[in-house]
Parts: structure tokens; sequence; C-alpha cells
């Protein structure tokens, strides 16, 4: 077996990729030829079933030779081949964004996965493009989550879901894959757009890395070991946030909340990479970088009512006890409408909110998510609805042993931004608002060590909602 197989027959068994499905990203140029008749070498001995894709980015007059040439490929070698024709979004100018390319074709690649069925797309990254990535984003400022670059399995967030990438050539050099071409006497196509400098990664390749290589012959490989080593510190740093992560962080369906008081504790590495986190929980499109970081947290040491936009839609709030990240569209939960009475027990759909309630035994904790309220049954005292506020609703919240005080002047107590109040779900019994929902119960409504039954009250979301 030639050189080049075997390393790929080795990274298809350190992924646990043996018997796996996958789907094959083959551009036609000599680094994705070589992945292809590597994993073809090897499809017996590791029981692999490889699916060719090519995607026509429609952006030279070439790119119908390119397909044509990778269906060709795909035939002699007796493979399935699927050419998807994509279209990338330009600019004013009439160009095109490398970003938006790359998004079209993952795109276009998880279509074809999810289709086939596949474990992971496998595409022609070499440890020259692991190089070139680690510049790119040194130069832009990028920290330890940036400059890990790419792993050789790895997720990639693509429109909310999840893709599943396998680079088994992330540990070769670029002139193996050419002198593998030559070995098969393959003639790879050339994308002549490779040679326009005006490209970030084509100036990097073609005249940054040969004058780096003139001070160090094996650049490339030290600007591997630095993705390798960033890595491994960011793999340090999320075991020690795991450990910070339940008492610092209450997620929902809508946002995640960083508590201020221990965010602002933590050490500044682990301060970022929680906001990093909570970003990705709230579903984020994609990695959020180090300027969008450091203004997020900004808002966590800063007066409550301030926020600020993050990519993919995202929204952070500073509110007085924590540091909000709102998921795409949260900011425009409609208000609540009408009057909504709950089946209790049982299960209710509640203008855009299920709500679930069962009688259970008293529990160990009286902690839980920020929509999920432990009340005293009978202190209830009757029917039960979820509703919006109305003009002079009062509440007592839990803490105020005596007394209560008007829900508006709670509302501005607890930071709730104005915009958000008629949307926020209240619980309410004929003795008045039980539990203002992600927010607080009443006092009176509290379960004691007297109780004798325990209502469990839990509100999501409903699709669509």
């Amino acid at each position: 077996m030639a050189t080049l197989p075997k390393a790929v027959a080795r990274q298809v068994d350190s992924a646990g990729l043996t018997d796996a499905r996958l789907v094959a990203a083959v551009s036609g140029g000599p680094d994705s030829l070589a992945l292809l008749h590597a994993l073809h070498c090897i499809t017996d001995s590791h029981r692999l079933s490889l699916h060719v894709t090519h995607i026509d980015h429609g952006l030279r007059p070439s790119s119908g030779r390119d397909a044509d040439f990778v269906r060709e490929r795909a035939e002699a070698l007796r493979m399935p081949c699927t050419v998807v024709a994509v279209d990338v979004p330009r600019r004013r100018d009439g160009a095109f964004s490398e970003a938006a390319a790359r998004d079209a074709r993952y795109r276009a690649l998880v279509g074809v996965a999810e289709r086939e069925g596949a474990s992971a797309i496998a595409t022609g990254h070499t440890l020259d493009d692991q190089a070139e990535t680690v510049l790119l984003r040194a130069v832009r400022g990028a920290g330890l989550t940036g400059l890990r670059a790419m792993a050789v399995l790895g997720d990639a967030p693509v429109d909310g879901a999840t893709a599943r990438i396998f680079r088994p050539l992330l540990g070769v050099r670029r002139s193996e894959t050419l002198a593998y071409c030559r070995e098969l006497g393959l003639t790879p196509v050339l994308d002549e757009t490779n040679a326009d400098t005006r490209i970030p990664r084509n100036l990097l390749r073609m005249e940054v890395v040969p004058l780096l290589e003139r001070l160090n012959p094996r650049a490339v490989e030290a600007l591997a070991r630095i993705a390798e080593n960033a890595g491994g510190a960011l793999d340090f740093l999320d075991a020690a946030l795991d450990a910070e992560w339940p008492p610092l962080a209450s997620t929902t369906d809508v946002a995640v909340a960083l508590d201020r008081e221990r965010l602002r504790s933590l050490h500044p590495a682990l301060q970022a990479l929680a906001v990093r986190r909570a970003y990705e929980a709230a579903g984020g499109a994609s990695s959020l970088d180090a300027v969008n970081v450091d203004v997020a947290l900004g808002l966590a040491s800063g007066p409550a009512g301030k926020e600020t936009p993050l990519p993919g839609g995202v929204r952070a709030e500073a509110r007085h006890d924590a540091l909000v990240i709102h998921a795409p569209g949260a900011a425009t939960l409609a208000p609540l409408e009408g009057e909504h009475p709950l089946l209790v027990p049982g299960a209710t759909s509640a203008g855009g909110w299920r709500v679930e309630a069962q009688m259970v035994s008293m529990p160990e904790s009286f902690d839980s998510p920020p929509f999920t309220a432990y009340l005293d049954a009978d202190a209830l005292s009757g029917e039960l609805c979820l509703r919006a506020r109305r003009e002079g609703d009062r509440f007592q919240p839990l803490g105020m042993a005596k007394g209560s005080k008007k829900l508006q002047d709670y509302f501005v107590d607890a930071h709730v931004p104005r915009r958000e109040r008629d949307a926020v779900p209240l619980l309410v019994s004929p003795r008045g608002v039980a539990w203002v929902a992600g927010h607080a119960i009443a006092h009176w409504a509290r379960v004691t060590p007297e109780a004798r039954r325990v209502l469990r009250v839990e509100l999501a979301r409903e699709a669509g909602a």
C-alpha cells in the first residue's frame, strides 16, 4: 500500500470510522483527488462505503468541466456520484466572498450526507491548509479558539445543524498529494482563481508562507503545532469550565443566562470561553470572534439594561444578576394573549407555550431551571391559568414575607426589559400571581416542610411559537 493510503487508513482507525458510510467531497483538485483515491484504496480493508460529491459553485466558466471530470473519476472507480449546483450570493461589485461560497458548499454537502445516511463528510484539507488557517486567524487577532483551527474529526455548525467533517489528510503536506496524483498518472483540474492574490488565503499560500519558510524550512509544521497546542489548552479550559457550568448557567430553549457575579469571579480565559459556550448553546450560527466576546463581557461588567447584537441574530443583554444570551428571534416573542385555564394534572397548550403540571413528591432540592417551578398545591386554592400581566397586578416575590408590590415595580427591580414584559407568562390562581415564569415564585406559594401536596409546573415554547 502506498504511503498516502496508509496515512488515511490510520486516520480512519483513530476516528472510529471503520464500517462507515462517507460522503467524499471532491473538487477535482490534487488534494481532493488524492483523498478520493486513497479512500478507494482502503475501501475493502476498512469496509467503507463512499459517495462522491462535487459542488459546482458556478463561479467560473470552467466549472462544468470540473464537474464532468469528477463524474468520470467516480465512474472509473465504480462509485456513486452526486453533482450539486449551488447559488453563491455576490456582493454589489459582482465579487463573491469565500465565506459565502464555503457556507453554500457545506449546506449542499450536508444535504447529500443526510440523504445518504453518511457518518461524516470527508474533505481534502492538508497540513498546508491548517497552517494557512492559523495564519489567517492570527492576523485577525484570534484567541485560542480560533488558533485551534481544524480537527481531523470535528463538528461544524451549518444552518443550525451540526455536520461531522473528517479531514484524513490534515497531517499530509500538499506536495505529497501532488506526488500521489503523479504516481497514479492522474491530472487534477486546476482552479484559476487559486492564483488570485486578492483572495487572502491565496496571498498567504503564494507569498507569505514561502517567506516564512526562508526563516524556518518547516514553518508549515510549526504553524500546525500552534493549532495542536491551542487545542490542548482549550481541552484543559473546557474541563475547568465544565466544573463551573452548573451553578453559572441557566439554559432554556430561548436563552442562556450567565450569573454575573460568578462569571466575573472566573479567570478571564474561562469568562471568554463561557460566553462562547453560551453563544453556541443559544443557537449561534458560527464561532464567536474575540471582538464580540469582549463586547459581551463588557456588558457583564456594566450597568443593567444594556444590550448588543451578536452574529447570527443572537443578542446579549445585561440584567441585574445575569448576562443573558438570547437565541435568534427570542427578542421578538409575541405578547401572551388571553387567559388559558390549565389542566392539573396534565398538559395544556397556552398561547405558544406548552404547560405541564404534575403532582410530585417532596423534592430534595428546589433548584430548578427558570421555566420550572415547585409550588404548594394547597396554597394555590383553586383553578390555575396562564396569562400576561394586567393593570393592577400585584406580586409577593419569594423572600418578601409581608405585603406585596406592584408587578410593574417588580419588573423594574428585576431589570426585565420593557418590551419583554407583556410576553412574560404569569401563573395565576384565585389568590393572585403565583409565579412570574422565568423569574420568581410568590412567597405565599412556596413549598414549606409542612406542605402536603407539591405541584411541579414546567413551561416550554411550542415549536414555531
